[in-house]
């Protein structure tokens, strides 16, 4: 045991070391110099991006919408008046009917006037979409109704119903609106839904959500009804008077407009030295809710003031134009992006990098905020992750307090910041940070898809307490001091990469490279470490499983680089690396098997030895193959971008029970399909993502990809009896 531990303790001391060095060795390089850096951080304002909140608040803006014209119609015009290129707004159809590959298309809706009242046996307002339009839901249609309000508790299951009549009545519900619309209009015949909001009920009563009608028809056509927000403080006094047996009568007038529409996509560049290289992609989703939308909006903002700056330090000669375009696109989430590539597929492979900023720049006091970096999946590894890593760390370094920054001793103490950075008008909070494995949905998720194959990251701020309320707005949620400077560093020292930083580019990735592989060793350790005897040898294959997969992450990463830094600079700079990874690789797997005898002889079990699985050949022999047809997620579970279309196709509302591999959620979905490119055999495809998430049967995995098969996503294809791999 002693053994054994002193060499796990000597491969993370190697580990350590190495990467120390490598530090050391790169802190002298620069992914940015130092004064584009200073200049980016100096100019870049964080109170502009509020000026822009404040205009397109105006427009109703959610796709397709006629508001959303307006939208793109702003932002075409600030991305001309700052003298950008190729600024294009292109249109894409929306019916609510028609499909774009798997994602179904919404339709066009525009709320004019909603209020509902309490009319028998007083008169109240409880909610009008003239004081805040998050109180009438999404795709809710004409009405003018008074009837009696049932409480039917949350509403989404049979037994709410039971010994309740609610046909040609309201029901006051807490359930997900979806369901409740199902259960009691659309199978019970209900005039309407109330919905009151439960979540942080204790400290925030007085908020209510916004609503949304998904799907927007119901199972034999019909179309919506109609849905009012309400506070948990209003809602559970409504619930309370019908405990005690008051009767209520409320009145409901709805008047909305809904019908076919387009998705717009606004682009525009920052045209680049060489412009026969890939771009770098820069997107946020622009739809303006009818909450108010911060969401929606402080990635529009902050990404139009990144177009801002870096444009206006070019065009004064302070900043080198970058090597690569940097291109600016706006659309609405998730089929902004589909529906772009849907109309340009040449434009897939032109493409280096995509940086999906979503929502970002909030206060982190106020809104419990916490700034996210979400890396690419594992099926897409890129040294993208690393450059954009290196600026979060940069700036959050920069902007946290520590004692060693304070000068306690001087005359006159500091905050302890290091070098922060702040706006007139915003906090003088820390920075909080984390950086973590690819995680959705976002329009990443849909660039990251494998049938796209964008090497595409999220900048993300959550969780906020005001998501999807009446407060969802920037000005109540935003900190100018956060919208600064992280995601202009990042795109611009992607877009400038070139060999004339390969070191820096190499050794940045190489560091944080090896700081991964020790966790992903730790993780494999950890696997045999708790594994009992009769479960050890499949532990210790797993844990062998994970080791192998997370190098060749790395290896693919790294080689990433290989056209940006020339092949020159990778050959001297990245393959000695390569190469003593892969002795690396071979030492951490034999520490394994050594560490599952030790527990084997722990336990009494004499002379263990591990023995691969033995998998059926024919898992070895399929390979599935993507249809090129349908792009793009197929998500199980969100019913516009996929679920719709897989009942359509399958016949079957519940079609995910017949895939075992569906209970580990949408992701590991997503990622098996994104690893089906006609190489990758079911087994290779179930050694993958048990490495990337946990250990799966290849069953399940063969099962799933059948599935895809019969509705048309894939094909099967068949090798010799060997892996594909």
């Amino acid at each position: 045991m002693k053994s054994r531990l002193f060499r796990r303790t000597q491969h993370i001391l190697a580990v350590f070391l190495f990467s120390l060095t490598a530090v050391v060795t790169s802190s002298a390089q620069e992914l940015l110099s130092r004064d584009a850096y200073r200049l980016i951080k100096e100019n870049a304002s964080g109170e502009l991006p509020f000026a822009d909140f404040r205009n397109i608040v105006r427009f109703s803006g959610y796709a397709p919408s006629p508001g959303s014209d307006q939208v793109a119609e702003y932002l075409a015009g600030r991305a001309n008046a700052m003298r950008m290129t190729n600024v294009q707004i292109e249109k894409y159809p929306a019916d609510g009917k028609s499909y774009s590959w798997a994602f179904r298309t919404e339709p066009s809706w525009e709320g004019r006037e909603a209020e509902l009242w309490v009319v028998e046996p007083d008169s109240e307002l409880l909610a009008s979409f003239a004081s805040s339009k998050t109180a009438l839901a999404r795709q809710s249609r004409d009405a003018d109704v008074t009837a009696t309000l049932v409480d039917v508790g949350d509403g989404t299951r049979p037994q709410d119903y039971d010994g309740k009549n609610v046909e040609a009545r309201l029901v006051l519900a807490t359930g997900g609106l979806p369901a409740v619309t199902r259960q009691a209009v659309w199978e019970r015949k209900a005039a309407g839904v109330v919905y009151y909001r439960t979540a942080s009920a204790i400290d925030y009563p007085d908020l209510f959500g916004s609503l949304d009608f998904a799907p927007w028809y119901g199972p034999h056509g019909e179309n919506p009804p109609f849905a009012f927000s309400l506070s948990y403080r209003v809602g559970d006094t409504l619930r309370t008077r019908l405990a005690a047996g008051e009767k209520l009568v409320l009145r409901a007038h709805v008047r909305a407009d809904a019908g076919a529409g387009n998705y717009n996509v606004v682009r525009a560049e920052i045209p680049g030295a060489n412009p026969e290289l890939p771009a770098v992609l820069v997107y946020a989703h622009d739809n303006s809710r009818n909450t108010g939308g911060a969401n929606n909006l402080t990635g529009v903002g902050c990404i139009l003031e990144v177009a801002h700056v870096l444009t206006t330090l070019i065009a004064q000669g302070k900043l080198p134009r970058p090597v690569r375009t940097i291109r600016f696109m706006w659309g609405p989430e998730h089929y902004g992006i589909t529906e772009h590539f849907r109309g340009h597929p040449d434009d897939m492979s032109r493409i280096e990098a995509m940086v999906n900023v979503d929502m970002i720049g909030y206060s982190q006091s106020r809104a419990g905020a916490v700034f996210h970096l979400y890396r690419t999946p594992w099926s897409h590894p890129s040294f993208m992750n690393d450059v954009v890593q290196e600026f979060a760390e940069r700036i959050g370094n920069e902007n946290a307090i520590s004692i060693r920054n304070a000068h306690f001793l001087a005359a006159r103490q500091t905050e302890g910041f290091l070098d922060p950075l702040f706006a007139p008008s915003g906090s003088h909070e820390q920075f909080h940070y984390t950086i973590e494995e690819f995680w959705g949905p976002s329009d990443h998720e849909d660039a990251s898809d494998g049938s796209i194959g964008l090497a595409a990251v999220l900048l993300n701020d959550f969780p906020d307490v005001f998501l999807g309320t009446q407060d969802d707005r920037p000005e109540l949620a935003g900190d100018p001091t956060q919208m600064r400077a992280l995601v202009a560093s990042s795109v611009y020292a992607l877009a400038s990469a070139s060999a004339a930083n390969a070191q820096a580019l190499v050794h940045n990735s190489i560091t944080k490279a090896e700081a991964r592989l020790a966790q992903d060793a730790a993780r494999a350790f950890a696997m045999v470490d708790a594994a009992k005897p009769d479960a050890l040898n499949a532990a210790d294959q797993e844990a062998r499983n994970v080791i192998h997969h997370a190098y060749a992450r790395e290896v693919a990463a790294l080689t990433s680089a290989k056209d940006v830094v020339g092949s020159a600079a990778f050959q001297s700079l990245a393959e000695p690396v390569i190469s003593d990874w892969k002795a690396q690789q071979e030492r951490v797997l034999t520490q394994i098997d050594q560490a599952a005898a030790g527990v084997a002889s722990h336990a009494g079990v004499a002379n263990f030895k591990p023995v691969p699985v033995s998998l059926d050949k024919k898992f070895a022999a399929e390979i599935p193959v993507r249809d090129s047809q349908i792009r793009g997620p197929v998500n199980f579970f969100r019913t516009e971008y996929g679920r719709w279309w897989l009942i359509e196709k399958t016949g079957d509302e519940h079609f995910e029970q017949r895939v075992p591999l569906s209970k580990y959620g949408h992701y590991m979905l997503y990622e098996a399909l994104n690893l089906a490119d006609g190489k990758r055999s079911v087994a290779d495809i179930r050694d993958f993502i048990s490495a990337e998430y946990e250990p799966v049967s290849v069953q399940d995995v063969d099962q799933y990809f059948r599935f895809l098969e019969a509705v048309g996503v894939v094909h099967m294809k068949k090798t010799g009896g060997t892996s594909g791999e």
